[in-house]
């Protein structure tokens, strides 16, 4: 069986390739090609000078669905200091009260923040379909 011998990479280090990537070299020229982000916490993007690739109608669905129900979850949180669950005696009750439904238009108003953030994000950051 033949077999073709094997090239040696060269051991200096003139090359362009680099073994241990820095966050340095990735402010100077890397970014991340992304069709939906990653998020903080806080709702801000978690990638190197991102740029938004394929279809803009579906990046902009996916942002505002992802900032929507984030935003959501955080007045739920701050309001209530839970995420979910039923009653600590399990009882509840399906009539909506004041606080409730103050709860809920203050998750509305969040939604609709974070979708505008998210349109505007992926309009200023898209860059076509990658091609």
């Amino acid at each position: 069986m033949a077999t073709t011998p094997r090239k040696e990479t060269p051991t200096d280090d003139g090359g362009v390739l680099q073994n241990q990537p820095t966050a340095a070299a990735a402010r100077h020229g890397d970014h991340d090609r992304i069709v939906m982000p990653s998020r903080r916490a806080d709702g801000s993007m978690d990638q190197i000078n991102p740029e938004f690739i394929g279809d803009k109608d579906t990046a902009i669905a996916a942002a505002k669905e992802q900032l929507g129900v984030q935003a959501v979850s955080a007045v739920d949180v701050a309001a209530r200091g839970v995420s979910a669950g039923p009653a600590e005696d399990g009882t509840g009750s399906s009539e909506p009260d004041a606080e409730v439904q103050a709860l809920k238009d203050a998750q509305e108003k969040a939604k609709r923040e974070a979708e505008e953030r998210a349109a505007r994000e992926v309009e200023q950051l898209h860059q076509g379909l990658g091609d």
